[in-house]
């Protein structure tokens, strides 16, 4: 019993280095959008530029994904994790010393590699470093990590802009890096490699071709066109390769992607409920931010100070929930977790231009528990259905899927809210009410008219009104896909046989 909890609290210790290096990674992307204005001031960049900083880091990222997940299974895995953490903090401080748009394109791409490592490796080390049945909680804070980063990056990343520079947005990871990876040699034990087998990079290759495309697609498609020649070069290029793919990983004894892992229901059924999740929730906080910091005039600082409550409430619901995971039948909570998110977005349909902090904090909370709900019991049940020499492509496959979902939440997001401005405002669908914009609509109110301010006004917050009306049905759709598929009781099921053959 003493060795049990010895080594309860040694996994519990490793984990500290882990969430550090996952938080600092799903932090950068969310820090960088505050600073890049400051960015293109100080490098006199083009909005193709600015593009690029974000796109080379996203791309990469994407198109090393599965192969870093899978990586990680052959060798160990600890040592991989440091690795990762080495890159990423090398990276970030060659970002903050950046003398070019070019150089702070090619470090931003250099630190994806670092960050795809990482990331498509944290869930499988918190599959090793607890046992099944008491890893929920663990998985619980991978959640809290997820969720803060959303939202707490600007705050950050306003904070840091405003009162140091931007460079700072980068140099805040060295310490924090360093300070990582040192914990990661005293806390992390070895974690040997679980198979050896030849790494398939040509279905590396035809893959990262494939899915770098298509998010190039998504990414830029709200700029260029949707029927722009290339946002449709990307999309119909990117079918051939993954086409390619497919057919080489089902014909190759090693694949990359072993599609096998889809026919474990709970691990295909977590991936849907988590993928319509941070879909939904990528299309809600693209919209927040205009209507906070140009509705509102709030400074994105500000505007991270009023979306607190979803991290402060996951914060408390995800460990728990991951906990109850390994103790009741999962799919309750799962299926549950979509309601309280959908009851939020239903909140926010009626939001009105003067919502106090209070009341727009009250109206968020039930996002924050939805997703407490949801996302640790998915990640835990996901992965405890994998076999241990494929948790990490498994890894690597979850976190492809729900950058792709996060991808096209912004997208979506961006499409529904020009297309219904355009209703209201024709001829001006493209204009956004940023901070920019609004103070130019207020001084025109002052000196001339004051319609076209009243009508941006009126027509955005109609337009956000119309989005989140239609995003609230994926989590009623996840919930009910969650309740009539997932098989919750083999989750249980597994844990009471695992603790019979302890006994």
């Amino acid at each position: 019993m003493l060795s049990e909890v010895d080594d309860s609290i040694k996994s519990w210790l490793a984990l500290i280095p882990v969430g550090m290096g996952l938080f600092m990674v799903l932090l950068d992307a969310s820090v960088l959008r505050v600073a890049l204005p400051r960015i293109s001031q100080d490098f006199h960049a083009t909005m193709s530029d600015i593009q690029w900083i974000s796109n080379a880091y996203t791309l990469t990222m994407v198109a090393l994904l599965v192969l870093s997940g899978r990586i990680g299974d052959m060798i160990r895995r600890d040592h991989y994790f440091i690795s990762a953490m080495g890159i990423f903090t090398l990276s970030s401080f060659l970002c903050a010393q950046a003398w070019s748009v070019t150089s702070l394109i090619v470090f931003r791409a250099l630190q994806a590699i670092g960050g795809a490592m990482l990331s498509s490796n944290v869930l499988a080390i918190i599959t090793e470093l607890f046992p099944p049945g008491k890893r929920g909680a663990a998985m619980g804070i991978n959640s809290v990590m997820t969720a803060s980063s959303f939202t707490l990056g600007p705050i950050i990343g306003g904070w840091l802009t405003t009162n140091l520079s931007w460079h700072w947005v980068f140099y805040l990871n060295v310490p924090v890096g360093i300070f990582s990876i040192l914990l990661s040699f005293a806390l992390l034990p070895p974690l040997e490699p679980k198979i050896r087998v030849p790494v398939d990079f040509s279905g590396a290759a035809l893959l990262g071709i494939s899915l770098s495309l298509l998010t190039l697609g998504i990414t830029n498609g709200q700029v260029w066109g949707w029927w722009n020649r290339k946002t449709i070069a990307c999309f119909v290029v990117s079918i051939p390769y993954l086409a390619a793919f497919i057919g080489r990983e089902l014909s190759y004894d090693y694949p990359l992607l072993d599609f096998s892992l889809f026919r474990e229901r709970n691990f295909s059924v977590g991936i849907v409920a988590i993928t319509i999740l941070f879909f939904g929730l990528s299309a809600s906080l693209f919209v927040l931010p205009y209507f906070l910091q140009g509705i509102k005039a709030l400074t994105a600082e500000e505007s991270g100070y009023w979306m607190v409550s979803i991290p402060l409430i996951n914060t408390f619901v995800a460990p728990l929930a991951g906990k109850l995971s390994d103790k009741i039948n999962p799919k309750y909570l799962m299926s549950l977790g979509p309601l309280f998110f959908a009851l939020s977005l239903y909140l926010l349909t009626n939001i009105s231009i003067d919502v106090s902090y209070w009341e727009f904090f009250i109206e968020l909370i039930p996002m924050g528990i939805g997703m407490g709900l949801l996302m640790s019991p998915s990640y835990n049940v996901m992965m405890s259905s994998i076999p241990k020499q494929k948790i990490g492509m498994a890894n690597g496959v979850v976190r492809s899927i729900n950058t792709l979902a996060q991808a096209m939440g912004v997208a979506i997001g961006g499409v529904l809210i020009s297309q219904k401005m355009n209703d209201w405002l024709p001829g001006y669908g493209g204009w956004i009410p940023d901070p920019g914009t609004m103070n130019m609509l207020k001084i025109l109110a002052k000196t001339g008219s004051p319609l076209p301010l009243i009508a941006m006004v009126k027509g955005f917050t109609d337009s956000m009104h119309y989005v989140f009306s239609l995003v609230v049905w994926l989590p009623l759709i996840s919930s009910a896909i969650i309740f009539l598929f997932l098989r919750g009781e083999e989750h249980l099921n597994a844990e009471l046989h695992r603790k019979s053959i302890e006994k």
